[in-house]
């Protein structure tokens, strides 16, 4: 009788500390997986129009209430050499445009990735001019010359929990969107945000 108590005590006891022992990794692991799951909503991927400035793709935090560090961004262009006879697949040629990084980005604050302008007398021969942050020109390309312009950033989304998560995003622009950019702006130059063709969560 009293062997199967003590042997019952035992048991209790190591049912105790098993429940404790799970309960103290599990939590932070939730918790993790919770954030990770959150995260998918933290900095989006934006694209607005000044007309002072002209168009601005932007990692969106103006609104958001965390801290964004560790930031680390490049655009670049990419034309598609479709498959041929010699070659069964179609084949990526990419250009940098740009490749930065920044320290921290602050609630109510906006990351720039890119600065752009749209510019040309029929869309026919529009011509991607590539800016700083005031509308100056640094580079520009016809927008024939190339399918998309795609830009990637990866950045760390910092907590109270101290569970900071890793964000990496894709936002993909076509050619042919550039066109309705400017089509747009030629019927209503004002200030407006714009839909952007694909943006991927990667991991």
């Amino acid at each position: 009788m009293l062997a199967d108590v003590a042997e019952s005590g035992w048991w209790n006891k190591f049912i105790d500390q098993f429940l404790a022992l799970v309960a103290f990794f599990a939590f932070p692991t939730i918790q993790y997986i919770l954030l990770k799951f959150r995260s998918k909503n933290e900095g989006d991927v934006a694209l607005w129009y000044l007309p002072a400035y002209g168009f601005r793709l932007v990692i969106r935090n103006l609104p958001r209430k965390h801290t964004l560090s560790e930031i680390k961004y490049r655009a670049i262009v990419r034309t598609v050499v479709p498959a041929s006879d010699h070659a069964s697949v179609a084949t990526f040629v990419d250009a940098t445009l740009l490749e930065k990084d920044d320290f921290f980005l602050f609630p109510g604050t906006d990351q720039v990735l890119l600065c752009f302008r749209i510019e040309g007398k029929s869309k026919n021969e529009l011509m991607l001019i590539v800016t700083d942050k005031l509308g100056q020109e640094q580079q520009k390309m016809p927008l024939s010359s190339f399918d998309r312009v795609i830009c990637d950033y990866t950045s760390t989304l910092n907590n109270l929990f101290n569970f900071n998560v890793r964000l990496s995003k894709r936002a993909e622009i076509k050619s042919s969107t550039f066109t309705s950019l400017w089509e747009r702006i030629q019927t209503n130059n004002e200030e407006d945000s714009f839909d952007i063709d694909r943006v991927r969560n990667v991991g």
